[in-house]
């Protein structure tokens, strides 16, 4: 079921964040030719480009963060949840559905960024002077500890980003346990979590900070991805079973 879930929820993402892609990949293409063939024409182009670039930019950070935030709230908390809860669905499949789903669209949103990197380089010319053949013996001379640390980097980051998540629907479902003044609540509530992440984080990475001397600085980075790794997986699931109880035993549809 939750297949099915994520079949519905990534393009309900997807319907509202495309166009932006679109217009940051178009604004990019207008940098790119501002900085690159037509630079010579005014330096007035150059910095309308680069502000429309840089608002495209943040608008789509932006919407990713509101859209998933609303996804959540209203699907499963508000008006919606009558709806959802008739499905033969779980609250752990719910939650775990739009989890992956917003997982998904921030790293598209962390891949669009670097595409339009390259689609500036590219209508800039400054693309052309990379050297290929170069690149390619450099990522070739990368020893196994390297992409080591390039995968554990990537597995940490996707890790992060799940944390983060359920932090914020754990403070939202906190917050809804309230009647009046749910924003404040969540608001307050994720204060908390905060704090909390800080606390444990602490704690947790505490006891690799007297190896840190006793490895190599490769070394020493593999151990962290690993640790982080295991700290977010911890605090994800802490964050996983307050939404699900809540869900469960607590919920309140406004």
């Amino acid at each position: 079921m939750l297949g099915k879930l994520l079949k519905y929820e990534i393009p309900a993402l997807g319907r509202s964040l495309m166009p932006l892609y679109i217009g940051w990949t178009a604004t990019a293409v207008l940098l790119g030719l501002a900085v690159g063939p037509l630079s010579s024409t005014s330096d007035f182009m150059v910095i309308v480009t680069g502000m429309m670039y840089s608002a495209v930019a943040t608008a789509v950070v932006v919407m990713a963060v509101v859209m998933i935030i609303q996804r959540y709230k209203n699907s499963l908390l508000g008006d919606q949840a009558y709806f959802y809860q008739v499905l033969p669905v779980s609250a752990a499949e719910h939650i775990a559905s739009k989890s992956i789903s917003a997982l998904v669209w921030i790293l598209l949103s962390g891949v669009a960024m670097l595409l339009t990197g390259l689609v500036i380089a590219l209508f800039s010319g400054e693309l052309l002077k990379i050297s290929l053949p170069e690149l390619f013996r450099a990522l070739a001379e990368l020893k196994l500890s390297g992409w080591l640390t390039v995968l554990l980097s990537i597995i940490a980051l996707a890790f992060s980003i799940t944390k983060s998540i359920l932090g914020i629907y754990a403070a939202i479902t906190i917050g809804h346990q309230v009647q009046k003044h749910t924003v404040l609540a969540s608001i307050g509530a994720y204060i908390g979590v905060l704090t909390f992440e800080t606390c444990a984080g602490r704690i947790l990475f505490a006891p690799i900070s007297r190896l840190w001397y006793r490895l190599d600085d490769l070394a020493s980075f593999n151990l962290i991805m690993v640790v982080a790794i295991l700290v977010s997986a911890a605090l994800g699931a802490v964050y996983f079973f307050i939404c699900r109880y809540l869900m469960e035993n607590k919920l309140n549809i406004s």
